[in-house]
């Protein structure tokens, strides 16, 4: 079955859709010998022999994807290897079995979440969808940000800022929905905040929770559902938010005669007797016009119905 080289090549684990779009625009990916540099080149990966460098590409039935959530340290290169010999990811899943890459960037002085997957589809589709994706930053900054610069950088990066933790130095949460992924920090900048340091605490429905630098955890199938939807635009608030957010309870009425009673009262003692007479219970005159208006109105809807006809009139006994 013929498939689009990129997505080969991301099936089996070599490297995310979006890096392998590069290596066959470099120069990188053969197929049956002839060096393909045109995107959307297809081959089919059971009968074309199909090489990225040195490396065959070969599709091996896996039990099943993985999906990991890492805490990324700073001063670390979002990428497996650096050809700079700068600290990158590498080391930290040498000891994984399997292919794992990232999904997305971390800038190289940023902390946080970032997610790891063998999943070349999904890491695709969460890419081109990771300006709409919502995320959670925590910030220390030199001092305190202003009221004028807040709102400014809320407008600017469409972010909600808050105080997470009031110091000398404070602490700021900002959550980011609808945005590049470097704008906050841009926006941040124009408004000249020192930042010193800057962590990233959530990411589509996924919480960093307590993992230290450098480690990670295995993500739960309900998560890995929230990665999906939010592929979608449907991304959903964490636990933590729902929990600091909860829906108020429905309010149910009292039954029977002394509920409506009850209902009654509470709306006189919220709202006065407003258009109800003192003393009686019932409602004041622009209600009496409104009730013999809405009583007109039904009346005028009969006079304009049809006449019936003699066969009708003899049918229902009326002659």
């Amino acid at each position: 079955m013929l498939e689009r080289l990129q997505k080969i090549i991301s099936r089996a684990g070599i490297a995310s859709r979006r890096h392998a779009e590069q290596l066959i625009l470099s120069g990188g990916v053969t197929v049956n010998g002839r060096v393909i540099t045109e995107l959307g080149t297809k081959a089919d990966p059971e009968r074309d022999h199909i090489t990225v460098g040195p490396r065959v590409v070969r599709l091996e039935r896996r039990a099943r994807e993985n999906y990991f959530a890492f805490h990324k340290p700073p001063q670390v290169v979002s990428t497996l290897s650096d050809p700079e010999g700068r600290p990158c990811l590498g080391p930290y899943v040498r000891g994984f079995k399997g292919r794992l890459f990232p999904v997305g960037r971390l800038e190289f002085d940023a902390a946080g979440l970032l997610v790891l997957t063998s999943d070349g589809d999904l890491a695709s589709d969460l890419m081109r969808a990771a300006a709409a994706i919502p995320q959670m930053w925590r910030l220390k900054v030199k001092g305190r940000i202003p009221d004028e610069a807040r709102q400014a950088i809320e407008r600017d990066a469409q972010a909600r800022v808050r105080v997470y933790r009031d110091a000398a130095n404070a602490w700021y949460e900002a959550e980011v929905r609808n945005a590049p992924r470097d704008l906050l920090r841009q926006s941040l900048v124009r408004q000249g905040i020192l930042v010193e340091k800057m962590v990233r605490t959530g990411f589509g429905g996924i919480e960093l929770g307590p993992l230290g630098a450098g480690e990670m955890r295995e993500l739960a199938p309900e998560e890995v559902n929230r990665l999906r939807r939010a592929t979608h635009g449907r991304a959903e608030p964490s636990e933590r938010r729902r929990e600091e957010h909860p829906r108020p309870a429905p309010r149910r009425p009292a039954a029977g005669r002394e509920g409506m009673a009850a209902a009654v009262a509470g709306w006189r003692r919220t709202h006065g007797h407003g258009g109800m007479r003192p003393g009686t219970g019932k409602p004041r005159g622009r209600h009496k016009r409104a009730s013999r208006f809405a009583g007109a109105k039904r009346a005028d809807h009969r006079r304009s119905l049809p006449p019936a006809s003699r066969e009708d009139r003899e049918g229902q006994g009326i002659e």
